[in-house]
């Protein structure tokens, strides 16, 4: 089976059948769907997320198993689809997730150990000779042994260690496949000593992607380190270390976040460095597609706005007792193909849909905080017009009376203390489920569009039962 490289920007896949299907996030304490994580996540952030939690697997774990509560870690299949694996199995927990093949095992099927010696060797080299070149490295060396500061007995062997700008750097040539718990305990390791791990490529094809490449890709800002034939007489010509960066160029396309490769050969000191984080690279990926889609949500947010006061604008000026102009229906209808542009689901009739008339007039009216659509003369007269024509829309307006603050111009207007004791009995069949008062789920897209403030509260109500108890 050949090598599956994947979109960064496309969903994850996770595995059909996972052993563990549920997960327990450590710190809420709730219980997650595995697949449904999985899923919602972005390729290229749950690759550097994967890294993350198995770096903490051993003093911070961030998920358990829901059946049995032993960390686990994310796992690629051969096809890049993701699953959850035990940190250990002793065979108590039904879910299974380890093969009977050992570490070694898979290391002796997967490499041929004197081929890729040879390889590392010569990017070893190259390192060494790119970093001589430039005085202001110091202390290089191949293959010595980096002892703790804080505990003698544990230790490193890095490729490649030198005093640089940066203060002392581990550099660790990537041929093949690492696995991931060695990539995250050298994170471990050199961020506690205070110091840099910088993995070095000896080459990068971004159409045909390795797991362990798209590991230490997608934890490094999206910026992948070469050093070749070409970086190393550079760095000899200038006398300045130099390294091939190749990186992802984030961009919109009709609102979309897009990207597209690139590479440059770059000065080694000209590098941003996060030893916190262990990354050293050229682009920030990162910073500049959160820039773009900001100013992409801010434009969104803009038309938004400007869409809903044009809506409201018309809805004020219509007449409401008698049929409009042909001329005032084109501009509902246009209005109406911009909200459906927007995603959002329009009313159901080709002029005012009758729910939508009663929910826009209640609305607006709670907003305003007098009557608009119907003539009355005070707002609480708006309240039992709902109630009477519109019962579906009730708990919607009892909303917008909140959420507008106009429960003391209601009660103020409510003399007869008629709305008052209806508005209690209508909350009591609410709470006991009374269908004619559930809220119309037809007009939620609009509502929550038009409305975004009330809407998002309606919403709430009918996917949580909790929300029931804040009526």
């Amino acid at each position: 089976m050949g090598n599956v490289t994947v979109d960064p920007l496309a969903l994850a896949m996770p595995v059909l059948r996972p052993e563990i299907a549920e997960i327990l996030d450590f710190a809420s304490g709730e219980f997650l769907d595995a697949a449904a994580y999985i899923a919602a996540k972005r390729y290229d952030r749950l690759v550097a997320e994967r890294v993350d939690i198995r770096e903490g697997l051993d003093n911070n774990p961030r998920f358990g198993c829901a059946l049995c509560a032993t960390p686990v870690y994310l796992v690629a299949s051969g096809k890049k689809r993701f699953f959850f694996r035990h940190r250990r199995e002793d065979g108590s927990c039904p879910s299974v997730t380890r093969s009977g093949l050992s570490r070694a095992d898979i290391q002796a099927l997967k490499y041929d150990g004197q081929r890729e010696s040879l390889a590392h060797l010569r990017i070893k080299e190259r390192i060494v000779r790119s970093l001589t070149c430039d005085l202001s490295n110091s202390e290089i060396v191949s293959e010595r042994q980096w002892r703790s500061a804080r505990d003698p007995a544990s230790r490193r062997q890095p490729d490649v260690q030198a005093m640089t700008v940066f203060g002392r750097v581990a550099f660790e040539a990537q041929l093949s496949t690492t696995f991931l718990d060695v990539v995250a305990g050298r994170r471990a390791f050199y961020r506690d000593e205070g110091a840099l791990l910088v993995w070095i490529m000896a080459g990068f094809d971004p159409d045909y992607r390795r797991m362990t490449t798209d590991d230490l890709l997608f934890s490094n800002n999206s910026n992948i380190l070469v050093v070749d034939e070409e970086t190393t007489a550079r760095s000899e010509e200038t006398g300045t270390f130099h390294v091939r960066v190749h990186y992802r160029v984030p961009e919109l396309s009709k609102g979309l976040l897009v990207d597209h490769w690139k590479s440059t050969i770059f000065p080694f000191r000209d590098l941003k460095v996060d030893r916190q984080k262990q990354t050293a690279w050229a682009f920030d990926y990162q910073g500049q597609s959160e820039e773009l889609l900001q100013v992409e949500r801010e434009a969104s947010s803009r038309a938004d706005d400007s869409l809903r006061e044009r809506l409201l604008a018309f809805w004020k000026s219509r007449n409401q007792q008698t049929p409009d102009p042909v001329s005032r229906e084109a501009v509902w209808q246009g209005l109406m193909r911009d909200i459906s542009a927007r995603g959002v689901t329009p009313p159901t009739n080709d002029r005012y849909d009758r729910a939508i008339t009663g929910l826009i007039n209640g609305i607006l009216s709670a907003k305003e905080g007098f009557p608009i659509g119907w003539d009355f003369k005070h707002l609480v007269e708006v309240a039992h017009r709902v109630c009477d024509g519109y019962p579906e829309h009730v708990l919607t307006m009892g909303y917008a009376i909140r959420v507008y603050g106009r429960e003391t111009l209601i009660s103020a207007q409510d003399k007869s203390g008629k709305w008052a004791k209806r508005a209690r009995s209508i909350r009591k069949l609410i709470l006991e489920g009374d269908q004619r008062y559930l809220p119309d789920e037809d007009t939620l897209s609009f509502l929550k569009f038009v409305f975004p403030e009330v809407g998002s509260k309606v919403e709430a109500f009918l996917t949580s039962d909790h929300a029931k108890s804040r009526l």
